[in-house]
């Protein structure tokens, strides 16, 4: 009995520590082509957060609703530095006409909180944002459009974006703005 017991912690110990160093293969997709800071631990815990699940072919996501299956998603992740204090927050776009209705994707940002552990900002349809030249409290106001003549501006408060204005096409079109994958791409290359 004590050594099947020894056994059983032995290879619990085993799947934990092996949890610790090794991206899931959920986690593997997802960040699949992306240079990231993130520990292995972190990218695994992100990929809990968004809810996905794999594809039946293993090559896309679903959602945790699509029990069948049947409506496969791509999702891209854009690392970036928003206020510039060396923690990474990470942007994902994804999804389709069945996680994000007309719009086609929806979009999620993770920021580091207080305790360390990365929260969801967002989880709503809408397109890749544009980060505008206006800020507040060190971080960039956010523009994610969708279908419509107007678009959400949403604004960091020191605990989380929320909705601040609305811009219309004419502002937006005028307005200061880096969308959050050039500003990823320029993160990856230090800039």
């Amino acid at each position: 009995m004590n050594k099947s017991l020894l056994l059983a912690c032995l290879l619990l110990s085993c799947l934990w520590a092996s949890a610790q160093t090794s991206l899931t293969e959920g986690a593997a997709l997802l960040f699949k082509n992306t240079k990231s800071s993130l520990s292995v631990i972190e990218k695994n815990k992100l990929f809990i957060d968004t809810r996905f699940r794999l594809s039946k072919d293993r090559k896309l996501f679903v959602a945790e609703e699509d029990e069948n299956k049947d409506y496969p998603f791509a999702a891209q992740v854009f690392p970036t530095d928003l206020n510039k204090d060396g923690k990474e927050e990470i942007f994902i776009v994804f999804g389709n006409s069945f996680t994000s209705g007309n719009t086609g994707s929806s979009v999620y940002l993770f920021i580091k909180n207080a305790a360390g552990k990365y929260e969801n900002q967002f989880g709503f349809p809408g397109i890749t944002p544009d980060a505008l030249s206006t800020s507040n409290k060190g971080y960039p106001d956010l523009v994610i459009g969708g279908p419509g003549m107007e678009y959400p501006v949403y604004r960091w408060n020191g605990n989380s974006y929320t909705f601040f204005r609305k811009i219309s096409d004419a502002e937006y079109a005028k307005a200061k703005k880096t969308s959050v994958e050039e500003l990823s791409r320029q993160y990856a290359e230090g800039r």
